[in-house]
C-alpha cells in the first residue's frame, strides 16, 4: 500500500503546517541521517506532501542531503545539521500555532523540545547580545581589544549590546561581525530564533529567515527609537502642565 493510501486528507494540514512536521521531525534528531521510508513514518505525510518540503528545505540549504549509490534504486538521505538548527527553527516558529501543535502531537513529535524549549522567550535586544557576547568570546578578544579594531565603538556601547540594553544598527553589526569573523545574518537569524517571536513579523507571513530576522531586529530597533522619544517628551509634557 502507498502512504498517499495510508494518510488520510485533513483541512488542517496546510502548506506551512507540514513543513512544520518535517522540521520538527529533523530537530528532534539533529545530525542523524533519515532516508524516506523513515521520514514518512515520523511525519506521516503523503508521498508527494513529504517530497515537496524535503526539496523545499534542500533547495534553502535547511537540509543537507546525498545520495546512495551502491543502492539500487538509488536511495536519498537527508538530514539537519547543527548549524543550521537556529534556520530551521526560525521557520518552524514560523509555521508554529495550535493546530500544527496538534498535527505534531498526533505524530509523537514534541514541537517545544524541537524549538528547543523556549518556555521563557527573551526580548530579541537581550538574545542578540548574547549572540554578540559569544561571537566575541570566541574570537578570544576584549572588549577594549574590540574598540580599538572598531575605533567608532566605545568600551560603553559594546557593553550595551551585549548586555541588551541598547541595539546596533545592522551596519554596526556586520562590522562586528566582520571582527569576530562570523555571519552577520547568523547572528541575527540565532537572535530572533532565541527571543519572543515578533507579532508584528509574524503579521507579515514572512518566511525565509534571514529576511525576517532583518524585519525583527528593525522592529525592535524602531520600538527603543519610539520609546526614547517618548521618554524626552514626558519632562516637557510633565512642564506644560
Amino acid at each position: 500500500m502507498k502512504i498517499t493510501e495510508r494518510v488520510s486528507k485533513d483541512k488542517r494540514l496546510s502548506w506551512n503546517r507540514k513543513g512544520g512536521i518535517v522540521l520538527v521531525a529533523f530537530l528532534e534528531r539533529v545530525t542523524v541521517e533519515h532516508n524516506v521510508t523513515r521520514l514518512a513514518e515520523l511525519a506521516r505525510l503523503s508521498d508527494i506532501d513529504l517530497l515537496n518540503q524535503l526539496r523545499r528545505f534542500t533547495k534553502a540549504r535547511v537540509l543537507g542531503r546525498r545520495t546512495d549509490l551502491d543502492v539500487v534504486p538509488a536511495e536519498d538521505h537527508f538530514w539537519l545539521s547543527t548549524e543550521r538548527v537556529d534556520r530551521a527553527r526560525a521557520l518552524l516558529q514560523q509555521a508554529d500555532d495550535a493546530d500544527l501543535r496538534e498535527l505534531v502531537a498526533e505524530r509523537g513529535l514534541d514541537i517545544d523540545r524541537a524549538l528547543g524549549d523556549f518556555s521563557t522567550q527573551q526580548p530579541y535586544a537581550v538574545a542578540l547580545g548574547k549572540a554578540l557576547r559569544d561571537a566575541r568570546i570566541a574570537s578570544g578578544s576584549s572588549q577594549a581589544e574590540i574598540a580599538e579594531k572598531a575605533p567608532a565603538l566605545s568600551n560603553t556601547e559594546l557593553s550595551a549590546f551585549e548586555n541588551g540594553h541598547a541595539l546596533p544598527t545592522l551596519i554596526t553589526l556586520a562590522q562586528l561581525a566582520h571582527i569576530y569573523k562570523v555571519d552577520a545574518d547568523e547572528l541575527i537569524v540565532r537572535a530572533a530564533c532565541h527571543s519572543k517571536p515578533d507579532k508584528q513579523v509574524l503579521a507579515l507571513r514572512v518566511a525565509e529567515p534571514t529576511f525576517r530576522a532583518v524585519l525583527t531586529h528593525q522592529f525592535a530597533v524602531r520600538r527603543v527609537r519610539e520609546l526614547a522619544r517618548q521618554k524626552a517628551q514626558s519632562p516637557k509634557a510633565a512642564t506644560s502642565k
